[in-house]
């Protein structure tokens, strides 16, 4: 068995720059040699969005950890640290965020246990509260006998409600929707109408639809992964030989062509 090093993690080597997570040491690290984030997901083809969560400490929006522990060796490289290093940094800075919620559940029992000191005021409450409805109740029970007597008053009757207007500005669907099964891991960038992008991890067993005005562009990192349809109907990719498909343009009025 080999022994565990018991240096410290990075981040509490240096608390002067205040960086006092390990999110925070590597956000620290990138900014020390003044590279843009947005430099990195450029490079490493890997979401923004995951990037931001690993310098956050936000390890819940990662995906599986062999895709966390990924990230982190190409975010490493291409910043120019160890990767070695960094990800057994994630791995203690995972186990000190699992002990501290386990910490945090324990202080949550406390206020539990002196509770139930107090429930006998809460059981005489009930008590009296049940005592002072059944009295209600028979108060209530002698008044309606003595209204029984008198003349019953017909209720009015209200006409129907007027049937609801159709709204004419009800959402129309979709011209143009691609829908992609994935059966083995594959990155997606889209651009639906030249307006919104994506840039996403799907893993296997996952799906991903997308709905447009006229037009859709595609790049797949592993199309060999990607069942894709359009508008239902299966849309064959060209043979790509374990290539990306890049700028694939999938055009609603090439549909209407191709099916005209």
């Amino acid at each position: 068995m080999t022994a565990q090093s018991t240096r410290q993690p990075p981040w509490q080597e240096d608390q002067a720059r205040e960086t006092a997570s390990f999110g925070a040491w590597l956000r620290s690290q990138r900014k020390i040699r003044e590279v843009p984030l947005g430099e990195i997901a450029d490079a490493t083809k890997i979401s923004i969005r995951y990037l931001e969560a690993l310098e956050q400490d936000r390890f819940d929006v990662l995906p599986a950890s062999v895709f966390a522990k990924g990230f982190l060796r190409e975010y490493a490289r291409f910043v120019g640290l160890d990767p070695d290093e960094v990800v057994n940094s994630y791995l203690i800075a995972q186990q000190e965020s699992l002990n501290a919620e386990a910490g945090d559940e324990a202080e949550s029992a406390k206020p539990l246990r002196r509770q139930r000191k107090n429930n006998w005021f809460l059981i005489v409450a009930l008590l009296l509260a049940l005592a002072l409805i059944a009295f209600l109740i028979y108060w209530g029970g002698s008044q309606s006998r003595q209204e029984a007597i008198a003349p019953s008053i017909a209720a009015p009757v209200l006409p129907p409600a007027p049937p609801r207007p159709v709204d004419d500005n009800a959402a129309e669907p979709a011209a143009l929707t691609v829908t992609m099964d994935f059966t083995a891991d594959c990155w997606v960038e889209a651009s639906v109408d030249g307006r919104r992008r994506i840039s996403e991890l799907h893993v296997q067993g996952e799906s991903m639809r997308l709905e447009a005005d006229q037009e859709v562009l595609l790049t797949l990192g592993n199309p060999q992964g990607v069942r894709l349809e359009v508008n239902g109907e299966p849309y064959p990719l060209p043979p790509l030989d374990g290539q990306v498909a890049r700028d694939l343009v999938i055009r609603r009025d090439d549909l209407v062509d191709r099916n005209g």
